[in-house]
Protein backbone atom coordinates (compact mmCIF):
# COMPACT_ATOMS: atom_id res chain seq x y z
CA UNK A 1 0.00 0.00 0.00
CA UNK A 2 1.32 3.43 -0.69
CA UNK A 3 1.47 6.13 1.66
CA UNK A 4 -0.90 9.25 1.77
CA UNK A 5 0.16 11.49 -1.22
CA UNK A 6 1.83 8.99 -2.97
CA UNK A 7 1.56 8.14 -6.59
CA UNK A 8 0.12 4.79 -7.53
CA UNK A 9 1.75 2.60 -10.43
CA UNK A 10 -1.52 3.27 -12.43
CA UNK A 11 -4.48 5.58 -12.16
CA UNK A 12 -6.38 5.65 -8.99
CA UNK A 13 -9.65 6.98 -10.65
CA UNK A 14 -11.02 3.65 -11.20
CA UNK A 15 -10.26 2.59 -7.64
CA UNK A 16 -11.64 5.84 -5.91
CA UNK A 17 -14.93 5.48 -8.15
CA UNK A 18 -15.18 1.82 -6.50
CA UNK A 19 -14.31 2.97 -2.90
CA UNK A 20 -17.74 4.65 -2.62
CA UNK A 21 -20.24 2.08 -3.39
CA UNK A 22 -17.98 -0.78 -1.83
CA UNK A 23 -17.84 0.90 1.28
CA UNK A 24 -22.06 1.59 1.43
CA UNK A 25 -22.29 -1.94 0.01
CA UNK A 26 -20.28 -3.26 3.54
CA UNK A 27 -22.40 -0.72 5.96
CA UNK A 28 -25.09 -2.08 4.43
CA UNK A 29 -24.30 -5.77 5.16
CA UNK A 30 -23.00 -5.23 8.49
CA UNK A 31 -25.69 -3.27 9.50
CA UNK A 32 -28.20 -6.08 8.36
CA UNK A 33 -25.90 -8.48 9.72
CA UNK A 34 -26.56 -7.63 12.88
CA UNK A 35 -30.66 -7.50 12.57
CA UNK A 36 -31.52 -10.15 10.64
CA UNK A 37 -30.18 -13.65 10.91
CA UNK A 38 -28.35 -15.72 7.33
CA UNK A 39 -31.62 -16.90 6.50
CA UNK A 40 -33.02 -13.71 6.21
CA UNK A 41 -34.17 -12.41 2.80
CA UNK A 42 -33.19 -8.87 3.42
CA UNK A 43 -29.67 -10.51 4.65
CA UNK A 44 -29.82 -12.51 1.50
CA UNK A 45 -30.27 -9.61 -1.17
CA UNK A 46 -27.89 -7.77 0.69
CA UNK A 47 -25.04 -10.57 0.85
CA UNK A 48 -25.95 -10.97 -3.08
CA UNK A 49 -25.16 -7.58 -3.56
CA UNK A 50 -22.36 -7.17 -2.22
CA UNK A 51 -20.78 -10.67 -3.24
CA UNK A 52 -21.73 -9.14 -7.16
CA UNK A 53 -19.69 -6.02 -6.20
CA UNK A 54 -17.07 -7.79 -5.63
CA UNK A 55 -16.52 -9.42 -8.80
CA UNK A 56 -17.37 -6.12 -10.92
CA UNK A 57 -14.04 -5.25 -9.23
CA UNK A 58 -12.17 -8.36 -9.36
CA UNK A 59 -12.69 -7.98 -13.40
CA UNK A 60 -10.04 -4.82 -12.78
CA UNK A 61 -8.16 -5.49 -9.64
CA UNK A 62 -6.27 -8.85 -8.62
CA UNK A 63 -7.28 -7.99 -5.02
CA UNK A 64 -9.23 -5.49 -2.78
CA UNK A 65 -7.56 -4.38 0.42
CA UNK A 66 -9.33 -2.19 2.72
CA UNK A 67 -7.80 -0.04 5.59
CA UNK A 68 -7.59 2.14 7.73
CA UNK A 69 -4.37 4.12 8.07
CA UNK A 70 -4.41 7.78 9.93
CA UNK A 71 -8.12 7.70 10.19
CA UNK A 72 -8.42 7.45 6.65
CA UNK A 73 -10.24 4.27 4.55
CA UNK A 74 -8.22 3.51 2.09
CA UNK A 75 -8.57 0.77 -0.81
CA UNK A 76 -5.52 -1.05 -2.96
CA UNK A 77 -3.69 2.35 -1.75
CA UNK A 78 -6.14 5.01 -2.73
CA UNK A 79 -8.08 7.24 -0.52
CA UNK A 80 -11.53 7.20 -0.19
CA UNK A 81 -13.11 10.71 -0.17
CA UNK A 82 -15.05 11.19 2.93
CA UNK A 83 -17.86 13.37 1.32
CA UNK A 84 -21.07 14.40 3.60
CA UNK A 85 -22.60 11.68 2.02
CA UNK A 86 -20.27 9.20 2.93
CA UNK A 87 -19.71 10.36 6.83
CA UNK A 88 -21.97 7.82 8.27
CA UNK A 89 -20.82 4.25 6.47
CA UNK A 90 -17.31 5.58 6.83
CA UNK A 91 -17.32 6.53 10.15
CA UNK A 92 -19.54 3.66 11.04
CA UNK A 93 -16.61 0.91 9.42
CA UNK A 94 -14.07 2.53 11.11
CA UNK A 95 -15.55 2.29 14.72
CA UNK A 96 -16.49 -1.57 13.49
CA UNK A 97 -12.53 -2.09 12.92
CA UNK A 98 -11.71 -0.02 15.94
CA UNK A 99 -13.09 -2.01 18.42
CA UNK A 100 -12.17 -5.37 16.60
CA UNK A 101 -8.77 -4.14 16.85
CA UNK A 102 -8.39 -4.98 12.64
CA UNK A 103 -6.62 -2.59 10.58
CA UNK A 104 -8.49 -4.07 7.30
CA UNK A 105 -9.80 -6.09 5.48
CA UNK A 106 -8.21 -8.21 2.44
CA UNK A 107 -10.41 -9.75 -0.49
CA UNK A 108 -8.75 -12.06 -3.06
CA UNK A 109 -10.48 -13.45 -6.28
CA UNK A 110 -11.45 -16.70 -5.17
CA UNK A 111 -14.09 -15.71 -2.64
CA UNK A 112 -17.22 -17.55 -2.62
CA UNK A 113 -21.10 -16.39 -1.38
CA UNK A 114 -20.32 -19.00 1.20
CA UNK A 115 -17.59 -17.38 2.48
CA UNK A 116 -18.83 -13.74 2.77
CA UNK A 117 -21.95 -15.39 4.92
CA UNK A 118 -19.63 -17.10 7.32
CA UNK A 119 -17.13 -14.57 7.81
CA UNK A 120 -19.56 -11.74 8.38
CA UNK A 121 -21.26 -13.65 10.84
CA UNK A 122 -18.12 -14.04 12.66
CA UNK A 123 -17.20 -10.40 12.35
CA UNK A 124 -20.52 -9.09 13.75
CA UNK A 125 -19.92 -11.76 16.79
CA UNK A 126 -16.93 -10.14 17.72
CA UNK A 127 -18.34 -7.36 18.66
CA UNK A 128 -17.60 -8.77 22.03
CA UNK A 129 -14.09 -8.11 23.08
CA UNK A 130 -13.28 -11.64 24.35
CA UNK A 131 -14.32 -12.58 20.29
CA UNK A 132 -12.41 -10.11 18.98
CA UNK A 133 -9.21 -10.97 20.06
CA UNK A 134 -9.30 -14.40 19.08
CA UNK A 135 -11.19 -12.97 15.17
CA UNK A 136 -8.36 -13.97 13.11
CA UNK A 137 -7.76 -17.83 14.88
CA UNK A 138 -12.20 -17.88 14.29
CA UNK A 139 -12.13 -17.11 10.79
CA UNK A 140 -9.03 -19.40 9.84
CA UNK A 141 -10.92 -22.45 11.70
CA UNK A 142 -14.23 -21.50 9.77
CA UNK A 143 -11.69 -22.12 6.50
CA UNK A 144 -12.01 -18.87 4.97
CA UNK A 145 -9.41 -19.05 2.97
CA UNK A 146 -10.06 -15.31 0.53
CA UNK A 147 -11.20 -12.93 3.39
CA UNK A 148 -8.41 -12.37 5.45
CA UNK A 149 -8.01 -9.56 8.70
CA UNK A 150 -5.50 -7.42 8.65
CA UNK A 151 -4.58 -6.95 12.47
CA UNK A 152 -3.84 -3.17 13.44
CA UNK A 153 -0.58 -3.63 14.71
CA UNK A 154 -0.14 -4.76 11.55
CA UNK A 155 -0.80 -1.24 9.66
CA UNK A 156 2.94 0.09 11.03
CA UNK A 157 2.49 4.02 10.93
CA UNK A 158 6.79 3.52 11.05
CA UNK A 159 6.18 1.55 8.06
CA UNK A 160 4.78 4.22 6.37
CA UNK A 161 6.58 7.38 7.18
CA UNK A 162 9.55 4.97 6.27
CA UNK A 163 7.89 5.05 2.65
CA UNK A 164 8.07 8.90 3.18
CA UNK A 165 11.44 9.06 4.18
CA UNK A 166 12.55 6.87 1.04
CA UNK A 167 10.82 9.24 -1.58
CA UNK A 168 13.32 11.81 -2.31
CA UNK A 169 13.69 15.22 -0.75
CA UNK A 170 10.83 17.29 -1.33
CA UNK A 171 11.33 20.76 -3.07
CA UNK A 172 9.86 23.64 -2.24
CA UNK A 173 7.81 24.65 1.09
CA UNK A 174 4.21 23.18 -0.02
CA UNK A 175 6.04 20.04 -0.75
CA UNK A 176 7.93 19.89 2.25
CA UNK A 177 5.32 20.80 4.58
CA UNK A 178 2.70 17.75 3.37
CA UNK A 179 5.88 15.77 4.07
CA UNK A 180 6.32 16.96 7.94
CA UNK A 181 2.47 17.12 8.19
CA UNK A 182 1.44 13.24 6.93
CA UNK A 183 4.74 11.68 9.43
CA UNK A 184 2.76 13.75 11.84
CA UNK A 185 -0.62 12.41 11.45
CA UNK A 186 0.59 8.91 11.33
CA UNK A 187 2.92 9.17 14.15
CA UNK A 188 0.31 9.98 16.35
CA UNK A 189 -2.02 7.33 15.28
CA UNK A 190 0.93 4.92 16.57
CA UNK A 191 0.92 7.02 19.69
CA UNK A 192 -2.62 6.91 20.39
CA UNK A 193 -2.64 2.81 19.26
CA UNK A 194 -0.07 1.96 21.95
CA UNK A 195 -1.69 4.27 24.26
CA UNK A 196 -4.77 2.03 24.25
CA UNK A 197 -2.61 -0.79 24.97
CA UNK A 198 -0.27 0.00 27.99
CA UNK A 199 -2.42 3.49 28.77
CA UNK A 200 0.71 5.65 28.23
CA UNK A 201 1.42 7.97 25.87
CA UNK A 202 4.81 8.68 24.12
CA UNK A 203 6.08 11.75 25.21
CA UNK A 204 9.12 10.95 23.23
CA UNK A 205 7.60 9.97 19.97
CA UNK A 206 5.47 13.03 20.56
CA UNK A 207 8.40 15.50 21.00
CA UNK A 208 9.91 13.81 17.45
CA UNK A 209 6.90 14.32 15.33
CA UNK A 210 6.17 17.95 16.88
CA UNK A 211 10.22 19.16 16.24
CA UNK A 212 9.70 19.28 12.54
CA UNK A 213 6.85 21.10 12.91
CA UNK A 214 8.59 23.85 15.04
CA UNK A 215 11.16 24.19 12.39
CA UNK A 216 8.95 25.10 9.75
CA UNK A 217 7.02 27.77 11.44
CA UNK A 218 10.62 28.83 12.99
CA UNK A 219 11.72 29.35 8.79
CA UNK A 220 8.56 31.34 8.28
CA UNK A 221 7.34 28.76 6.31
CA UNK A 222 3.58 28.85 6.79
CA UNK A 223 2.14 26.24 4.14
CA UNK A 224 2.14 23.54 7.18
CA UNK A 225 -0.94 25.83 8.73
CA UNK A 226 -2.79 25.91 5.38
CA UNK A 227 -2.21 22.03 5.94
CA UNK A 228 -4.61 22.35 8.75
CA UNK A 229 -7.66 22.83 6.50
CA UNK A 230 -7.90 19.72 4.44
CA UNK A 231 -11.18 18.61 6.12
CA UNK A 232 -12.12 15.17 5.07
CA UNK A 233 -12.59 14.43 8.77
CA UNK A 234 -14.53 14.78 11.68
CA UNK A 235 -13.01 16.25 14.72
CA UNK A 236 -12.06 13.04 16.58
CA UNK A 237 -8.97 12.06 14.56
CA UNK A 238 -5.64 12.03 14.59
CA UNK A 239 -5.52 14.51 11.71
CA UNK A 240 -8.03 16.65 14.25
CA UNK A 241 -4.71 16.59 17.06
CA UNK A 242 -2.00 17.54 14.35
CA UNK A 243 -4.14 20.48 13.25
CA UNK A 244 -4.72 21.56 17.24
CA UNK A 245 -0.57 21.24 17.47
CA UNK A 246 0.33 23.07 14.51
CA UNK A 247 -2.22 25.95 14.71
CA UNK A 248 -0.86 26.04 18.91
CA UNK A 249 2.97 26.40 17.27
CA UNK A 250 2.14 28.71 15.33
CA UNK A 251 -0.13 30.83 17.34
CA UNK A 252 2.63 30.67 20.46
CA UNK A 253 5.76 31.66 17.86
CA UNK A 254 2.90 34.32 16.89
CA UNK A 255 3.05 35.05 21.12
CA UNK A 256 6.80 35.28 21.14
CA UNK A 257 7.33 32.07 22.84
CA UNK A 258 10.81 30.43 22.91
CA UNK A 259 11.52 27.65 20.48
CA UNK A 260 11.34 25.23 24.03
CA UNK A 261 7.92 26.25 24.84
CA UNK A 262 6.79 25.99 20.97
CA UNK A 263 7.83 22.45 21.21
CA UNK A 264 5.77 21.74 24.57
CA UNK A 265 2.87 23.53 23.60
CA UNK A 266 3.02 21.22 20.31
CA UNK A 267 3.17 17.72 22.49
CA UNK A 268 0.47 19.59 24.62
CA UNK A 269 -1.83 19.81 21.43
CA UNK A 270 -0.67 16.83 19.95
CA UNK A 271 -1.95 14.93 23.22
CA UNK A 272 -5.12 17.50 24.55
CA UNK A 273 -7.64 14.91 23.20
CA UNK A 274 -6.41 11.72 24.90
CA UNK A 275 -8.68 11.11 27.00
CA UNK A 276 -11.29 10.62 24.34
CA UNK A 277 -9.97 6.64 23.79
CA UNK A 278 -12.07 6.26 26.85
CA UNK A 279 -15.12 6.98 25.27
CA UNK A 280 -17.21 4.37 23.02
CA UNK A 281 -16.63 4.91 19.12
CA UNK A 282 -20.98 5.04 18.78
CA UNK A 283 -20.61 7.77 21.27
CA UNK A 284 -17.85 9.92 19.79
CA UNK A 285 -19.44 9.67 16.49
CA UNK A 286 -22.95 10.39 16.96
CA UNK A 287 -24.85 11.86 14.72
CA UNK A 288 -27.40 13.04 17.08
CA UNK A 289 -27.98 14.82 19.81
CA UNK A 290 -26.42 13.17 22.84
CA UNK A 291 -28.26 11.81 26.16
CA UNK A 292 -27.36 13.24 29.46
CA UNK A 293 -25.62 9.94 29.91
CA UNK A 294 -23.44 9.96 27.07
CA UNK A 295 -22.73 14.21 27.36
CA UNK A 296 -21.72 12.87 31.13
CA UNK A 297 -18.90 10.21 29.81
CA UNK A 298 -17.78 13.41 26.72
CA UNK A 299 -17.73 15.83 29.42
CA UNK A 300 -15.39 13.68 31.49
CA UNK A 301 -12.29 13.09 28.75
CA UNK A 302 -10.62 16.03 29.97
CA UNK A 303 -10.18 13.75 33.36
CA UNK A 304 -9.46 11.12 31.70
CA UNK A 305 -6.40 12.69 29.56
CA UNK A 306 -4.84 14.45 32.69
CA UNK A 307 -4.96 10.76 34.44
CA UNK A 308 -3.06 9.29 31.47
CA UNK A 309 -0.67 11.54 31.50
CA UNK A 310 -0.32 11.56 35.66
CA UNK A 311 0.49 7.92 35.22
CA UNK A 312 3.72 8.78 33.53
CA UNK A 313 6.69 7.82 35.59
CA UNK A 314 9.02 10.60 36.23
CA UNK A 315 7.93 14.85 36.15
CA UNK A 316 8.75 17.25 33.33
CA UNK A 317 7.56 20.86 32.21
CA UNK A 318 6.26 19.16 29.34
CA UNK A 319 4.39 16.46 31.18
CA UNK A 320 2.36 18.82 33.05
CA UNK A 321 1.99 21.54 29.82
CA UNK A 322 0.55 18.41 28.26
CA UNK A 323 -1.67 17.08 31.32
CA UNK A 324 -3.21 20.58 32.10
CA UNK A 325 -3.94 21.04 28.50
CA UNK A 326 -5.94 17.89 28.51
CA UNK A 327 -7.46 18.93 31.85
CA UNK A 328 -8.22 22.89 30.62
CA UNK A 329 -8.58 22.74 27.23
CA UNK A 330 -12.94 22.59 27.21
CA UNK A 331 -12.06 25.32 30.57
CA UNK A 332 -13.30 28.52 28.62
CA UNK A 333 -11.16 31.98 29.57
CA UNK A 334 -14.65 33.14 31.73
CA UNK A 335 -14.80 30.20 33.40
CA UNK A 336 -17.55 28.37 31.94
CA UNK A 337 -17.08 25.41 30.11
CA UNK A 338 -15.87 22.01 31.64
CA UNK A 339 -14.83 20.37 33.91
CA UNK A 340 -16.37 22.38 36.65
CA UNK A 341 -14.02 23.21 38.84
CA UNK A 342 -15.01 25.17 42.49
CA UNK A 343 -11.88 26.13 43.32
CA UNK A 344 -10.33 29.52 42.03
CA UNK A 345 -8.72 28.09 38.55
CA UNK A 346 -7.23 30.14 35.37
CA UNK A 347 -6.43 28.31 32.10
CA UNK A 348 -3.08 27.93 31.85
CA UNK A 349 -1.23 30.19 29.20
CA UNK A 350 -0.68 26.77 27.03
CA UNK A 351 -3.97 25.58 27.78
CA UNK A 352 -5.80 28.98 26.48
CA UNK A 353 -3.81 28.28 22.84
CA UNK A 354 -4.76 24.98 22.75
CA UNK A 355 -8.18 25.62 23.31
CA UNK A 356 -8.44 27.97 21.11
CA UNK A 357 -6.63 25.54 18.12
CA UNK A 358 -9.15 23.15 19.04
CA UNK A 359 -12.27 24.65 19.13
CA UNK A 360 -11.21 26.67 15.70
CA UNK A 361 -10.48 23.27 14.18
CA UNK A 362 -13.42 21.44 15.27
CA UNK A 363 -15.74 24.42 14.38
CA UNK A 364 -14.83 23.67 10.65
CA UNK A 365 -15.04 19.82 10.98
CA UNK A 366 -17.45 17.76 9.24
CA UNK A 367 -21.02 17.14 11.09
CA UNK A 368 -23.71 14.30 10.30
CA UNK A 369 -26.12 16.79 10.82
CA UNK A 370 -25.32 19.57 8.36
CA UNK A 371 -25.35 19.62 5.01
CA UNK A 372 -22.09 20.79 4.47
CA UNK A 373 -19.07 21.64 7.44
CA UNK A 374 -18.66 24.84 7.82
CA UNK A 375 -15.63 27.12 5.93
CA UNK A 376 -12.62 28.15 7.92
CA UNK A 377 -13.73 31.78 7.18
CA UNK A 378 -16.84 31.35 8.45
CA UNK A 379 -15.42 30.06 11.63
CA UNK A 380 -13.00 32.94 12.37
CA UNK A 381 -16.18 34.52 11.84
CA UNK A 382 -17.81 33.24 14.62
CA UNK A 383 -15.09 33.08 17.33
CA UNK A 384 -14.74 36.66 16.32
CA UNK A 385 -18.51 37.13 17.10
CA UNK A 386 -20.66 36.84 20.41
CA UNK A 387 -18.05 33.55 21.39
CA UNK A 388 -14.60 35.81 21.29
CA UNK A 389 -15.88 36.11 25.64
CA UNK A 390 -14.21 31.78 25.64
CA UNK A 391 -11.21 33.18 25.07
CA UNK A 392 -8.16 35.13 25.91
CA UNK A 393 -8.35 38.11 23.96
CA UNK A 394 -3.87 37.79 23.04
CA UNK A 395 -4.53 34.45 21.89
CA UNK A 396 -7.29 35.19 19.52
CA UNK A 397 -5.41 37.97 18.00
CA UNK A 398 -2.28 34.86 17.58
CA UNK A 399 -5.01 32.72 15.83
CA UNK A 400 -6.19 35.81 13.20
CA UNK A 401 -2.16 36.27 12.91
CA UNK A 402 -1.46 32.73 11.88
CA UNK A 403 -4.58 31.74 9.99
CA UNK A 404 -4.91 35.25 8.21
CA UNK A 405 -8.38 37.21 7.63
CA UNK A 406 -8.89 34.73 4.97
CA UNK A 407 -7.76 31.12 5.84
CA UNK A 408 -6.73 28.33 4.05
CA UNK A 409 -9.58 26.84 2.02
CA UNK A 410 -11.28 30.53 1.23
CA UNK A 411 -12.19 31.30 -1.81
CA UNK A 412 -12.05 35.19 -2.58
CA UNK A 413 -13.59 37.44 -5.88
CA UNK A 414 -10.76 40.19 -6.05
CA UNK A 415 -11.00 43.89 -7.03
CA UNK A 416 -8.85 42.74 -10.35
CA UNK A 417 -11.85 40.12 -11.72
CA UNK A 418 -9.39 36.94 -10.32
CA UNK A 419 -11.33 33.92 -8.59
CA UNK A 420 -8.57 32.64 -6.06
CA UNK A 421 -7.74 29.52 -3.48
CA UNK A 422 -6.41 31.13 -0.44
CA UNK A 423 -4.15 28.04 0.22
CA UNK A 424 -1.99 29.40 3.04
CA UNK A 425 -1.41 33.22 5.47
CA UNK A 426 0.96 35.80 4.86
CA UNK A 427 1.98 36.82 8.20
CA UNK A 428 3.57 39.84 6.92
CA UNK A 429 -0.06 40.99 5.93
CA UNK A 430 -3.17 38.91 7.26
CA UNK A 431 -5.54 40.45 4.03
CA UNK A 432 -2.81 39.00 1.59
CA UNK A 433 -2.71 35.31 2.06
CA UNK A 434 -0.74 33.17 -0.46
CA UNK A 435 -3.01 32.03 -3.31
CA UNK A 436 -3.72 29.74 -5.99
CA UNK A 437 -5.44 31.14 -9.09
CA UNK A 438 -8.95 29.47 -10.10
CA UNK A 439 -10.05 31.83 -12.90
CA UNK A 440 -9.09 34.81 -14.48
CA UNK A 441 -10.36 38.13 -15.08
CA UNK A 442 -11.02 36.70 -18.87
CA UNK A 443 -12.32 33.53 -17.51
CA UNK A 444 -9.87 31.26 -18.75
CA UNK A 445 -8.60 28.89 -16.33
CA UNK A 446 -4.89 28.00 -15.64
CA UNK A 447 -3.93 24.70 -16.31
CA UNK A 448 -3.41 22.22 -13.89
CA UNK A 449 -0.21 21.11 -15.17
CA UNK A 450 1.21 24.86 -14.35
CA UNK A 451 -0.84 26.47 -11.75
CA UNK A 452 -0.66 29.74 -11.09
CA UNK A 453 0.00 31.08 -7.57
CA UNK A 454 0.06 34.28 -5.70
CA UNK A 455 2.87 34.01 -3.31
CA UNK A 456 1.36 36.31 -1.83
CA UNK A 457 -1.63 38.17 -3.10
CA UNK A 458 -0.21 41.17 -5.14
CA UNK A 459 0.29 44.53 -3.41
CA UNK A 460 -1.97 46.26 -6.01
CA UNK A 461 -4.85 43.81 -5.58
CA UNK A 462 -7.24 43.24 -2.90
CA UNK A 463 -10.12 40.77 -1.99
CA UNK A 464 -13.84 41.96 -2.87
CA UNK A 465 -15.66 39.11 -1.64
CA UNK A 466 -15.67 36.04 -0.13
CA UNK A 467 -17.46 33.02 -2.18
CA UNK A 468 -19.42 30.39 -0.23
CA UNK A 469 -18.90 26.77 -1.67
CA UNK A 470 -22.49 26.49 -2.67
CA UNK A 471 -21.19 29.80 -5.36
CA UNK A 472 -18.19 28.33 -6.54
CA UNK A 473 -18.71 24.44 -6.00
CA UNK A 474 -14.73 23.77 -6.12
CA UNK A 475 -13.47 20.77 -4.76
CA UNK A 476 -11.19 22.69 -2.13
CA UNK A 477 -9.61 20.18 -0.32
CA UNK A 478 -8.15 18.41 -3.49
CA UNK A 479 -7.27 21.68 -4.81
CA UNK A 480 -5.47 22.29 -0.97
CA UNK A 481 -4.03 18.28 -1.12
CA UNK A 482 -2.36 19.05 -4.50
Amino acid sequence: MNAPGGDREHDAAPIQAAGEPLLLRLSALMRTARTYDVSNQAFRRQLHEFTALLKRLFEEEDELVLVVVADYLYLNGVRIKAHTGLLGPYHALMADFERRHVGGLRFLPSVTDAEVERFFQIFVASEDPSLAERLPETIAEAAIANILVVPAADIDAEDLARELEEQPTPKGERARARKVFWRAVLGTRKIVLRARQNGRPDLRQAKRLVQPIVDNILKHEYAIVGLTALKDHDEYTYTHCVNVAVLSISMGQQLGLPRQALADLGVAGLLHDLGKMHIPSEVLRKPDALTPEEWGLMRRHPLEGAIMIARMPGLSTVMLDAMRACLEHHMNYNRTGYPDVDLEWGQATMSRIVAMSDCFDAITAHRAYHSRPRTAFEGLQILLGPNRVNFDPAVLWALVRSVGLYPAGTVLQTASGHVVLCTSPNPNDVTRPYCRVLVRPDGQVPSEDAPETWDPMPEHDRALRVLLPEEHKLATTDLLAA
